[in-house]
C-alpha cells in the first residue's frame, strides 16, 4: 500500500455538530468530571450548581453553551483532540466513524440516551495505548518512575496523588461521589448503560449499582482481574448483562500491549463469561494493536464488535507506521483511510522515545512487534 502525501494537508471543516453532545453523558464520579460524549475532554463538575439544581446533570451551563456553539456550526474546545485535529489531518475520528455529523437535535436542552459511567480509575493492567486517568497502575508508574514525555497523560498532578492516597472506599465515601451516584440512579432515560473503569470489576458494589440502574447495561472490561473474583461476581449479576471486552491481540502481542494481564488467564475469564452472557470485543487500533489484529479477528470476531482508534495521543495512531506494515495490514478494509495518512517526523519520534521507555519500565522485549516496523521507527 503506497502513502499519500496528499492525505497530511489540513482540511476545512465545513460542519462542526455532533449529534453525540446532545444524546450523549459521560459521568466520571471519581474524578467529579463530566463529558457529553465519551472522547471529549471531561470538564469538573460545579457540585454547588448540581445540589441547587437536580437532575440536571445533562444540561450545566457549559454543556448548554456547547450544543448552542455545535447549532451554531461553531467548534467545541473539548472535541479538538478526538475529533477536529484528527479530521483536519484526514484521519476518521470517533464523529465520523459515528455518523454523528448529522443532525438530530435543534435544542440547546437535551436528555442523555446514553449513559456512560467511568466508575474510577483502579485498575491492574497497564494497556500500551491507555494513560493514568483510566489506570491507577499507569498512576503508580508515573508516579514511581516520573513522567514519559511531555504530556498531561503521562504527568502526574495533585488530583492524581490524591487519588493515589485515598483509595476506592474513601472516594466512595464521599459526599461529591455520593452526590454524582445519586444523579446516575435518577437517570430515567438511558436506553442504553455503559460501565466502564479502570476494570469494573475491581469496583467494589458493581452487583448494586446495575440492580440499580434504569435501562441495559453493558460492562466494558479488560478481564484482567482475578478468576475467582470475577465468578463471584459474575454470580450476582442478572442475564441481560451484556459484556464488551477489551482485546486485539493473541499470545505474546496481547501481552505485550494489555501488560499486567496473560493470555492464558485472559481465556480463562472469557470462558466464564461465555457460560451465560452476550459479549463482543472492542478493539482499541494503534500503531502498537494492529499487528496481528487480522488474526485476532479471524480467530475471535464475533460479528459485531466495535472499533475504536486511537488518535490521541497522535503518535499511536495506526496512521503512524511503516510502509511495510501498512502494506501487510492492507487486507484491514475498514481502516484504510487511517492507513493512507502520511505520518509526521514529530510523530515518529515522539513514538520512539515513549514505545523505548514502555517497554524499558515493564522490561519487556520489543522483539514481540515487527522487525520492519522497529527499523523504521530506529532509522
Amino acid at each position: 500500500m503506497k502513502t499519500s502525501t496528499k492525505r497530511t494537508r489540513t482540511r476545512i471543516i465545513k460542519n462542526y455538530y455532533c449529534s453525540q453532545k446532545f444524546k450523549w453523558l459521560t459521568v466520571e464520579p471519581e474524578r467529579r468530571s463530566i463529558a457529553s460524549c465519551c472522547a471529549a475532554t471531561p470538564e469538573k463538575i460545579d457540585l454547588t450548581w448540581l445540589k441547587n439544581n437536580p437532575n440536571q446533570l445533562f444540561n450545566t451551563p457549559s454543556l448548554v453553551a456547547e450544543r448552542k456553539k455545535m447549532l451554531d456550526n461553531q467548534p467545541v474546545p473539548s472535541c479538538e483532540d478526538t475529533c477536529w485535529r484528527p479530521e483536519r489531518a484526514g484521519l476518521p475520528s470517533r464523529r465520523t466513524t459515528t455518523s454523528s455529523e448529522v443532525r438530530t437535535h435543534t435544542d440547546v436542552l437535551s436528555i442523555p440516551t446514553i449513559l456512560h459511567i467511568t466508575l474510577g480509575s483502579d485498575c491492574n493492567l497497564t494497556c500500551s495505548y491507555c494513560t493514568k486517568q483510566y489506570s491507577t497502575a499507569w498512576m503508580r508508574d508515573i508516579n514511581n518512575n516520573g513522567p514519559y514525555l511531555d504530556d498531561n497523560r503521562f504527568t502526574i498532578n495533585d488530583n492524581d496523588r490524591m487519588v493515589l492516597k485515598l483509595g476506592q472506599n474513601a472516594i466512595k465515601s464521599s459526599s461529591s461521589y455520593q452526590l454524582l451516584m445519586d444523579e446516575i440512579r435518577n437517570i430515567k432515560t438511558a436506553t442504553q448503560i455503559e460501565i466502564t473503569g479502570g476494570e469494573p470489576f475491581l469496583y467494589n458494589g458493581l452487583a448494586d449499582l446495575i440492580n440499580g440502574l434504569t435501562g441495559p447495561v453493558d460492562i466494558y472490561s479488560g478481564l484482567g482481574v482475578d478468576s475467582n473474583r470475577l465468578e463471584r461476581i459474575l454470580d450476582t449479576l442478572p442475564d441481560t448483562v451484556t459484556f464488551t471486552i477489551s482485546a486485539e491481540n493473541l499470545n505474546r502481542l496481547y501481552e505485550f500491549n494489555r501488560y499486567g494481564n496473560t493470555w492464558e488467564h485472559f481465556l480463562q475469564n472469557l470462558e466464564l463469561i461465555q457460560k451465560r452472557f452476550n459479549y463482543r470485543f472492542c478493539t482499541v487500533v494503534s500503531n502498537l494493536t494492529i499487528h496481528g489484529l487480522q488474526q485476532f479477528r479471524q480467530e475471535f470476531g464475533t460479528g459485531h464488535d466495535i472499533v475504536n482508534l486511537c488518535t490521541d495521543p497522535d503518535y499511536l495512531s495506526a496512521s503512524v507506521l511503516d510502509p511495510t506494515s501498512k502494506e501487510l495490514c492492507g487486507q484491514l478494509t475498514d481502516l484504510a483511510d487511517t492507513l493512507s495518512v502520511s505520518p509526521t517526523q514529530e510523530q515518529r519520534a515522539k513514538l520512539k522515545k515513549y514505545l523505548n521507555e514502555f517497554a524499558r519500565r515493564r522490561k519487556i522485549d520489543l522483539s514481540v512487534l515487527p522487525d520492519h516496523f522497529i527499523n523504521w521507527i530506529n532509522e
